[in-house]
Order: structure tokens, then sequence, then C-alpha cells
């Protein structure tokens, strides 16, 4: 066994070294740490040296200055999507003096945010939108509403004001819509509707003149109606468009004028009326004085379809009550047969001619002529005299005085027929438009022979 002395000696290693040093660095501080002299003024009479002085109070960071009310109140009104009312409050506080006192660093927040605000596709169309109100510009807000996607309007719905502005735009081009609409078919609904347009949007009516257009196109549709005769709704149409204009209207004027147009039409029909209601009265015991009366009348294109079917009627009543033909005949001037009558070449010769008809008699002619071996003279048309001064109508079976019987004398003077042969013949016409004749062919006179002592007018005719 090796002695102490003989053990063999261990090296040290490079970890325990270092180790022994750090630990001896570590003493040497602590131990210069308490022995360091107070440098702090020990109160009177209780010096203590023993106590170490404490550590200096690290300083704390200064919290920064805090935004502007106006500006975190913008931030806010963002956060709610509330954009138009942001950019309001930004630019009022930009523009007042307040804005001027602030720190570099808001002042860089506020440009950021209008910067941002400026180029928002939202808040672009909520301004549009507002202009269009402002401006009263009614195609600036269709444009506006035909360019909203569907994440615009969600967007926009979060701003009350503009989600308002959308719903005022689309009401709005909802009654232009309408109103134009109904120019075009119901006229008086038009101009109703844009009279209540106009008491609720002053400045939009004032550039779309709906009620001057819809009056206009009344004006026209009763014109149109004036041409057609259909008179009664056209002066309805132009009453209700004076009712709704008042008379101070541009086209007061024009609308008296076609109303009394109208009015005349209607006083010269009511006339009218009732000179057809005394023709037909005069028409159902008299048609052909009737008928005379009407003939009388003028005949314009207003009246005369009317007159036109008076005159029908009035034909038909006198068909009916004239409905045979006149009879006619000529007899001796005494009223008897021809048969009986004596031809003296010395004499005029006078005939009766007697017509008679179911209704009444319009006129009687007797006509004569010449005959003999040198030939035929010409036609002679006889003047006729009547017997009586004013022949009156005669009753018929029925004891309706509705036949009538006239008698004229018809003479032939002696230097006319020259005691020559002759033939005659009588016509007589109806109130209907009949012609009766009294003989075909002619009856023929001849002059009687005289025997010697008549030609000595030693003897009378018998």
């Amino acid at each position: 066994m090796r002695s102490p002395d003989t053990v063999p000696a261990t090296s040290p290693r490079p970890r325990q070294i270092l180790a022994a040093a750090a630990i001896g660095i570590t003493a040497a501080l602590l131990v210069l740490r308490w022995t360091a002299p107070d440098n702090t003024t020990a109160p009177s009479g209780s010096a203590s040296r023993g106590v170490p002085a404490p550590l200096p109070a690290r300083p704390e960071p200064e919290p920064p200055p805090p935004l502007p009310r106006e500006l975190s109140d913008a931030l806010d009104l963002m956060a709610q999507g509330r954009l138009r009312e942001a950019q309001r409050l930004m630019l009022s506080f930009d523009a007042s003096p307040a804005a001027l006192e602030l720190l570099p660093d808001h002042r860089e927040t506020m440009n950021a945010m209008l910067e941002r605000l400026g180029k928002e596709p939202v808040l672009l169309a909520a301004l549009e939108f507002e202009g269009g109100f402002e401006d009263a510009d009614l195609d600036r807000l269709r444009r506006a509403l035909g360019s909203l996607s569907r994440e615009r309007m969600i967007a926009l719905r979060r701003d009350p004001q503009a989600s308002r502005h959308v719903d005022d735009a689309r009401r709005l081009t909802s009654e232009v819509d309408a109103i134009e609409g109904l120019l075009g078919s119901d006229r008086l609904a038009a101009l109703r509707l844009a009279q209540d347009f106009a008491r609720r949007h002053p400045r939009f009516a004032a550039g779309l003149a709906f009620e001057d257009r819809a009056a206009e196109a009344i004006e026209e549709t009763a014109g149109r109606l004036m041409a057609a005769n259909r008179l009664e709704e056209a002066r309805t149409l132009l009453l209700e468009l004076r009712s709704l204009r008042g008379d101070s209207a541009e086209e007061a004027t024009s609308v008296d004028a076609r109303l009394a147009s109208i009015d005349s039409v209607f006083q010269r029909r009511s006339d009218l009326d009732a000179a057809i209601r005394e023709i037909e009265m005069l028409g159902r015991k008299r048609p052909h004085e009737a008928l005379e009366v009407l003939a009388a009348m003028g005949r314009t294109p207003e009246n005369g379809r009317r007159l036109a079917q008076v005159e029908s009627t009035l034909r038909f009543l006198l068909d009916d009550l004239d409905q045979g033909s006149p009879a006619v005949e000529i007899l001796a001037a005494n009223g008897s047969s021809l048969d009986q009558i004596e031809y003296d070449r010395r004499e005029d010769l006078v005939l009766l001619v007697r017509a008679r008809d179911d209704y009444e008699v319009v006129s009687v002619r007797f006509f004569w002529r010449w005959f003999d071996r040198e030939g035929e003279g010409d036609v002679v048309e006889a003047i006729l005299r009547p017997v009586d001064p004013e022949p009156a109508p005669a009753a018929d079976a029925a004891g309706d005085a509705r036949t009538t019987e006239i008698a004229f004398k018809a003479t032939v003077t002696q230097p006319e027929h020259g005691g020559r042969s002759i033939q005659f013949w009588a016509e007589a016409t109806d109130r209907g438009g009949r012609v009766a004749r009294s003989d075909d062919p002619p009856r023929q006179l001849t002059p009687a022979r005289r025997g010697f002592l008549q030609r000595l007018g030693l003897r009378r005719r018998q």
C-alpha cells in the first residue's frame, strides 16, 4: 500500500478553473457593494453606516396626448359604417381654428382618414345620391341607383342618411315613372299625380314640368274627341282640366274657347231637337207639310244625317197615308160626260177637270193640241182656273178627312183651236209624287156639223 507521499497529484480541469473564477468575481462584487460608502445623508443622531442606499427609480415613459374628440368620434363613425357623417365631421373640424393646433401625428392621422374616405366607393355613391337631391337632378339619381351593387347596397344600409337617400331616390323615380306612364293613357290621373308630386318635390317638379305636359295632353285629347264629334266626353275632360288647373293656368284661354265652341254646338243641337219635335208632331197629321218645313231647313255636315233620318220617317208616314195614285177625269163644263158635249167651232171650248186622291192632289195640268188633214199642232198647256177658291178635303169612308177632290175649268179659245179637231188630256200629281193621266190615248173632239139653216142662223142648236 502506497503512502500518502507516493500518491500522484491530479491536474485541475478547465471547467473547474472557470467556475472558481466566476465564484471569485461574484464574491468580490458583493464585497464591494456592501463596503461602498453611503452617499445619502443620514439623519442627525441616527447615522447607520451598515444600511445600503436604495437604487434610483427608473423614469416612466410619458403617454401620447389623446386624439381630439372630433377625430375620435369620426373613427367611431367609420367603424359603424357611417362614412358620410365621419367625413362631414372631419371636414368641419379641418376648417375650424382648432385644426391649426393639431400635433403633427394627429394631423397625419386626420389626413390619412380623409384620403381613405375620399377613395371609398361606398362614400362616393352616397355623395352621388346627396348631390342628386341637392341639385334636383333626377338623371344623377337614376345613375346612382343603377351603379349600386349588392355589396355597396349593404354597406350603404349601415349609414342611416345614405340609406334614407337610397329609399327616397327609389320612391322618387318610381313616382316619376308612374306619371310618365299615365301621360300616354290617363291624362287626368297623370295631372292629379303631377300636382301631388309638385307639392312634395317642388324643385324636381320645376324641371320635369309634368303639370304643363299633362294639361297639353288633355287639350290634345279633347281636340281629337271634338273632331270625332264626341263632344260630351271632350266637355267633361276640359271641365275637369279647368277645375284642376284653375283660371290662372296658361291654357285657361284655350280651354274656355273650346268649351264655348262645344256649348255653341250643344245649343244648336238643342234648337235642332226642338225644331225636329215640332216637325214630327206636324208630320203625324200632315207629313207633306212637315216635309216642306224640313226642306226649308239648311243642311250642314252637323245636322245633315239627323235631318235625313227625319225626312225618311216623314216619307214613310206619307206613303202610309197616300197609298193610291190620284184619279183625274175631264168632263163637260156642266159636269156631264164628254159624250154629251157639242163642240162648236165658232165658240170657246170649256171643259171641267176633276182630280181626286186618297191623301192630297198636289197639281193638275191640262194639255191640248189640234190635228186635221194638214197634220198635228204643238202641245199646249192651258191655264186652269179653280172652280172653288179653296177646295176642302173630303172625308173618306172611315170619316178621316184625308181625301181631297179638286176641280178646275180649262178653256181653249176659238182663235186657239180655229174650229179644228183637237185632242186633250189631263195629268194629276199627288203628295206621294204619283202621276195619273185622264185618258191614254187622249180624248178627241171634232167640231159638230151644222145644217143649212144653222149656218144661216135661222135654226138654233138643240
